[in-house]
């Protein structure tokens, strides 16, 4: 666990208090985090809200997902796997996000400029609004795909929501209600699993 302190020395000793005084309370909260889902031939992913087998058939060929075993092929030479399932998965997104998010942009009279897929930390999905005749820019974290599709699909409207509205008024979430009927639900997923989508892909 790393602690970040603003840079004045000064500040040192209040973070170290602070660490003390809920030592407890940090302790809880990192022994409740999901464990680590590496991408290892034979190890158990998360995608579309489902538990895959990840498999390495050898080094050669297209990755490939098989729905009805629950696995994803991804050929690549040992050293090479965590990359190749990390950019496979990122396409799956990428596929999955431009699909949502132009059927929402396109049913509220918006377009989208640019679709941004990346490995964010702290956000799902970020919009800047589109100024004149320019459309908007989306940017969402690959690691949607790892949850179930409805998830996903709420964070594109959502993001789309915020090419009309730019803050989280009321205004918005009217628009939002009558874009999809998922809003209540999505949420509490992501509250009570988005650190599960974090720990796909990290390592032991």
């Amino acid at each position: 666990m790393a602690v970040t302190v603003p840079g004045q020395e000064r500040q040192l000793k209040p973070a170290q208090r602070f660490v003390s005084k809920k030592w407890d309370w940090i302790q809880v909260q990192l022994e409740a985090l999901p464990s680590p889902q590496p991408f290892v031939d034979g190890g158990q992913i998360l995608f579309e809200g489902e538990h895959f087998e990840l498999i390495c058939p050898g080094p050669r060929g297209r990755p490939n997902i098989d729905f009805d075993s629950k696995q994803i092929h991804v050929p690549a030479a040992p050293d090479t796997l965590d990359g190749r399932t990390k950019r496979f998965l990122i396409r799956q997104a990428r596929q999955a996000l431009t699909a949502s998010t132009e059927f929402h942009a396109s049913a509220i009279g918006k377009k989208v400029d640019k679709i941004s897929v990346r490995d964010t930390s702290s956000r799902w999905g970020s919009c800047i609004k589109g100024r004149g005749l320019s459309g908007g820019k989306i940017s969402y974290s690959w690691r949607l795909v790892c949850a179930p599709p409805f998830v996903l699909d709420y964070v594109a409207a959502h993001e789309c929501a915020h090419l009309i509205e730019a803050n989280h008024s009321r205004k918005f979430w009217d628009l939002l209600d009558g874009m999809v009927d998922t809003v209540k639900p999505a949420k509490k997923w992501l509250n009570q699993n988005g650190a599960l989508l974090h720990a796909v892909g990290a390592p032991y």
